[in-house]
């Protein structure tokens, strides 16, 4: 029985993180690095009972939760470093000159305020409750409140005394970080509404974060609610890839489409390409590969319904032909492909939504014309991956410039699951996959998405942020009257 958190207490711990905003707006980028670094090793020493315990309540593979837990430390430690950089402060000092109405100007990015995070199902510790929204949010200044996961309550615990001990040991206010309990959809609304609330980050499903969206947008003062919900990310194979490596790229993609159980947001749910004898080598390799797929248990019974459901739905409209069904077990996800035509997949929008889990669906083209036709139909996307020679790549140039349109990654060759977290990458596309694509909510520039500028006019030096002071006491990169500059800045005094 999971323990719904109190509206006192949510009241309380909203209290807590205003107050707890003020104190890290006079902290610097170095000590809320600090504190970051000493998440990643409170978490790093967190034995094997948190890998059991996530085993446990979420089906996922013990090795995948060793991967999923070193992956969630180098988070903290990469997005520690950017912040200690300064590349997010992103200070800018113009320097008073005689020809200068407004004398000394300098500007730096502070933290917006409090930030709730809704905690994902699918990755209990890179994209719950110790996950990047978490980190990238405190590297922001920014103190966190957590709506946990209710499908891993236990482990969501363990990490997050994992941050509380740190802000503890490090005397810091207590209000820094929060965890809240229970599965009503009040919980959510109530914190989202709240006005000392300033952002929300949120990873699941598309009616669960438009929803979020949707009640930000109707309060009084409007905040960013920085929703990932998905998307089928969709792969066009082109000509002369497909006629040279049908058999390869059958394994790939379904490798792929099977990863986990299917239950990642890069899952490439839909395959595009021209019908011909190419395209159906790759289904009869489809087809031998599904049978290598042994069934598993799906992350918890709420997923595993859902994912029934949405496959039933997608199989029973006109036009399918199933390719391959695996056989169904209480609890577990069966592999299972379907084609169709692209005239009944542009007309019929049930086929363009996301089923979470092992399931894709292979659309025939009858010519180039309407892999065109579907480029320009298609809503936004997380990834969409382009299996192509460079021949390909030239003979569709504006198949390729229309699909830059619709996604946040695209990808030349090789499949869109499994996320580097490097500054490069961008996870994060045009609605609906997300709320905002200006944004990543992985890697290092996640953290950009919890900051504003503030800029201060003939401010003594004594009373400025140390990140703008005239001796650059962090020794950090600044943009100095247009030029870049990490020295301290020699000022006559008069």
């Amino acid at each position: 029985m999971i323990e719904e958190t109190s509206k006192e207490n949510i009241e309380l711990r909203i209290q807590m993180a205003s107050r707890a905003y003020q104190f890290l707006k006079n902290t610097t980028i170095k000590e809320r690095a600090a504190l970051m670094n000493a998440v990643a090793d409170q978490i790093e020493a967190l034995g094997e009972e948190l890998i059991q315990i996530a085993h446990a309540e979420t089906s996922l593979p013990l090795a995948r939760l060793v991967g999923e837990k070193a992956r969630t430390v180098g988070q903290w430690r990469s997005y520690a470093k950017a912040v200690a950089s300064g590349i997010y402060i992103e200070p800018r000092i113009d320097l008073a000159q005689t020809d200068k109405q407004k004398g000394d100007l300098r500007k730096y990015n502070i933290g917006i305020g409090p930030v709730v995070v809704f905690g994902a199902s699918n990755f209990p510790f890179a994209f719950s409750t110790a996950g990047g929204d978490t980190a990238s949010a405190i590297g922001a200044g920014c103190p966190v409140i957590v709506k946990a996961h209710p499908a891993h309550p236990h482990t969501s615990q363990m990490m997050a005394g994992a941050i509380t001990n740190t802000v503890k040991e490090f005397g810091w206010e207590e209000g820094i970080f929060s965890h809240i309990t229970g599965t009503s959809y009040e919980i959510g609304a109530y914190l989202t509404q709240h006005k000392d609330i300033q952002a929300v980050a949120f990873t699941g499903s598309f009616n669960g974060g438009k929803a979020l969206f949707d009640i930000a947008n109707r309060r009084e003062n409007p905040i960013p609610v920085f929703a990932e919900m998905g998307s089928i990310n969709p792969v066009f194979a082109l000509e002369n890839l497909i006629e040279n490596k049908a058999e390869a790229l059958a394994k790939e993609y379904i490798s792929s489409l099977t990863l986990g159980v299917g239950q990642f947001c890069t899952n490439p749910g839909v395959f595009i390409a021209v019908k011909g004898e190419s395209l159906n080598r790759f289904i009869a390799a489809v087809k031998n590969e599904i049978q290598e797929v042994t069934p598993a248990h799906m992350l918890h019974n709420g997923i595993y319904e859902s994912f029934e459901k949405h496959k039933s739905t997608a199989i029973t409209q006109p036009d399918i032909e199933v390719i391959a069904l695996g056989e169904t077990e209480k609890g577990k996800g069966s592999a299972t492909i379907i084609k169709t035509n692209a005239q009944s997949f542009l007309n019929n929008p049930i086929l363009s939504e996301e089923v979470f889990g092992p399931f894709g669906i292979i659309v025939a083209c009858e010519n180039k014309e309407e892999l065109i036709q579907i480029a320009k139909n298609l809503k936004g996307q997380l990834t969409i991956t382009v299996a192509a020679t460079p021949t390909d790549v030239h003979e569709n140039a504006e198949l390729i410039n229309l699909l830059k349109d619709k996604c946040g990654r695209l990808l030349f060759n090789g499949m869109p699951t499994g996320v580097e977290v490097v500054y490069a990458m961008q996870h994060g596309g045009p609605f609906p996959s997300t709320t905002d694509a200006r944004f990543t909510s992985v890697g290092p520039d996640a953290v950009k998405r919890f900051v504003r500028p503030i800029s201060f006019q003939n401010w003594p030096d004594e009373f400025l942020p140390e990140e703008l002071k005239n001796e650059n006491p962090l020794q950090i990169s600044r943009i100095v009257d247009g030029e870049v500059n990490s020295g301290s800045l020699q000022l006559e005094t008069v």
